[in-house]
């Protein structure tokens, strides 16, 4: 099973238990410490699905593996940390603030792969490396206020203004993918009905699908330039 789909069945369970949990708790009008670590168990499963959710679209949709790997295995370890706090009773405060950071870096690295999803033409490249490094910076903000003691109003400034530039960032990125189909795709190369080519091609030097055209194709993930030349009706060579 693929790790998209394994977080998803894990998503829709956990959401089912706390679900069921809750009505139960309405009904029975009873809610104590075991109903509280179920419902603290599942809200944590739910975090680490979803995170695995969006590195598991990376890691389907391009070739790309290194940072959607990363960033389940930082959601997983989070989860399990978390889950052994809870049921452990585990109140030594490093323990917690290590748990804090690792969920940190978790949900950073789950949102860089949802970033790294669109397919941004050659203008708006420089967006998607913006937004990345943002996005480490405010969990290297937050992790920093995690375990120094003794912080000023200054870095909770930076926080607020660190957060309001990926924010930002990240709601245009859908309009950026939008606006890219201009660059990334030829529409004259679609313009035979007869003669069509097929909507993506592979890039020949790392393998990432990339809309096809008779232009010039720059890869968005490893910047290789290549063209496709027809050279008759039955075959085609891409010539890097």
């Amino acid at each position: 099973m693929s790790p998209k789909k394994l977080a998803l069945w894990f998503l829709i369970s956990s959401v089912s238990i706390s679900a069921l949990l809750g009505i139960f708790v309405i009904i029975s009008g009873n809610f104590g410490d075991f109903e509280g670590r179920v419902m603290l168990t599942t809200v944590t499963v739910s975090f680490a699905s979803i995170c695995a959710l969006a590195a598991g679209a990376l890691w389907e949709g391009r070739s790309a593996r290194t940072l959607p790997g990363i960033a389940v295995a930082l959601a997983v370890l989070a989860a399990l940390l978390i889950i052994i706090g809870i049921w452990a009773k585990i109140s030594d405060e490093d323990y917690w603030k290590f748990c804090a950071t690792v969920g940190v870096l978790a949900f950073a690295s789950a949102q860089a792969c949802l970033i790294s999803l669109a397919r941004l033409g050659p203008r708006f490249v420089w967006a998607r490396t913006v937004t990345l490094l943002a996005i480490f910076f405010l969990a290297a903000q937050i992790i920093f206020v995690i375990h120094v003691d003794g912080r000023g109003e200054g870095i909770f400034k930076a926080i607020g203004t660190t957060a309001i530039l990926v924010a930002a960032l990240t709601i245009m990125m859908p309009i950026f993918h939008r606006l890219s189909r201009g660059d990334l795709i030829d529409s004259k190369a679609f313009a035979s009905a007869d003669r069509p080519l097929f909507p993506t091609v592979l890039c020949p030097k790392c393998g990432t699908t990339q809309p096809s055209s008779f232009t010039q194709i720059m890869c968005t993930d490893c910047g290789c330039r290549f063209v496709i030349t027809i050279i008759n009706e039955s075959s085609a060579t891409q010539q890097s």
